[in-house]
C-alpha cells in the first residue's frame, strides 16, 4: 500500500510538472530581426514568425492557456503583445513595411485579431474583463485603428481600406457591439458606448468623412452611413432603447443628432 501511494503521488507530481510547460515556437528569416518572449504560468503558447528585415516582437504572457500567433512579413514591422489571465488569445498578421500592432488583454477569454497589409498602419487593442473580442483589418497606408473594451461580452470590428483613415472605439459595460468600416482616404470615426446591449455602426465610403457617436445607457442603436466626400455625422444618445438612422450621400452634408430619454426614434436621409 505504501508503495502504491508513493507511486500515485509520484505520477501526480510528474503530471503536474508536465502541465506547467509553456510552449514557444519562434522562427526568424532575414536580417536583424528581434524577438523577446516571456511566458509565466501554465500551458501558455506562442507562435511567432518573422520574415524580412528589422522586424521586432515583444511577447509577454502570464497565466493559464493564453495563446499568441503572430506573423510579420516585410521590413521594420512591430508587434507588442501583453496577456494576463486565463484563455486569452491574440492573432496578428502583418504584410508590408513599418506596420505596428499592439495588444493588451487582462482577464478571461478575451480575443484580438489584427491584420495589416501595406505600410505604416497602426492598430491597438486593449481589453479588460471577460469574453470581449476585437477584430481589426487594415489594407493601405498610414491608417490608425484603436479599440478599448472594459467589461464582458463586448465586440468591436474595424475595417480600414485606403490611406490615413482613423477609427477609435471605447466600450464600457456588457454586450455592446461596435462596427466601423472605412473605404477611402482621410476618414475619421470615433464612438463611445457605456452600458449594456448598445449597437453602433458607421460606414464611410469616400474621402474626408467624419462620424462621431456617444451612447450612454442600454439597448441604444446608432447607424451612420456616409457615401461621398466631406460628410459629417455626430450623434448623442442618453437613455434606453433609442434608435438613430443617418444616411448621407454626396458631398458636404452635416448631421447633428441628440436623443435624451427612452424609446426615441430618428431617421435622417440627405443626398445631393
Amino acid at each position: 500500500m505504501k508503495n502504491l501511494l508513493t507511486g500515485v503521488f509520484t505520477l501526480f507530481a510528474m503530471s503536474f510538472g508536465f502541465a506547467q510547460f509553456n510552449i514557444d515556437v519562434t522562427t526568424q528569416t532575414g536580417n536583424l530581426n528581434v524577438a523577446t518572449v516571456d511566458q509565466t504560468g501554465l500551458l501558455n503558447i506562442n507562435s511567432l514568425t518573422q520574415t524580412g528585415n528589422r522586424n521586432t516582437a515583444d511577447i509577454d504572457q502570464v497565466g493559464i492557456l493564453n495563446a499568441n500567433t503572430a506573423k510579420s512579413i516585410g521590413n521594420r514591422n512591430s508587434i507588442d503583445v501583453d496577456q494576463v489571465g486565463i484563455g486569452n488569445s491574440n492573432e496578428v498578421m502583418q504584410m508590408g513595411n513599418r506596420n505596428s500592432a499592439s495588444t493588451w488583454q487582462l482577464g478571461v477569454l478575451n480575443s484580438t485579431e489584427q491584420t495589416q497589409i501595406g505600410r505604416r498602419n497602426d492598430a491597438s487593442s486593449v481589453q479588460v474583463g471577460l469574453g470581449n473580442s476585437v477584430v481589426q483589418y487594415q489594407d493601405g497606408r498610414r491608417n490608425d485603428a484603436s479599440a478599448i473594451q472594459l467589461g464582458s461580452g463586448n465586440q468591436a470590428f474595424q475595417v480600414q481600406l485606403g490611406r490615413r483613415n482613423d477609427a477609435s472605439g471605447l466600450q464600457i459595460g456588457a454586450n455592446n457591439v461596435l462596427v466601423q468600416y472605412q473605404d477611402g482616404d482621410d476618414n475619421s470615426a470615433n464612438h463611445v458606448q457605456a452600458g449594456t446591449g448598445n449597437i453602433a455602426a458607421s460606414v464611410q465610403v469616400g474621402d474626408d468623412n467624419t462620424s462621431v457617436g456617444v451612447q450612454a445607457g442600454n439597448a441604444n442603436q446608432l447607424y451612420q452611413f456616409q457615401i461621398g466626400n466631406s460628410n459629417t455625422a455626430i450623434d448623442l444618445q442618453m437613455g434606453n432603447g433609442n434608435f438613430t438612422w443617418v444616411a448621407q450621400s454626396g458631398t458636404g452634408h452635416v448631421h447633428l443628432g441628440a436623443q435624451m430619454g427612452n424609446g426615441n426614434s430618428m431617421i435622417v436621409n440627405q443626398s445631393n
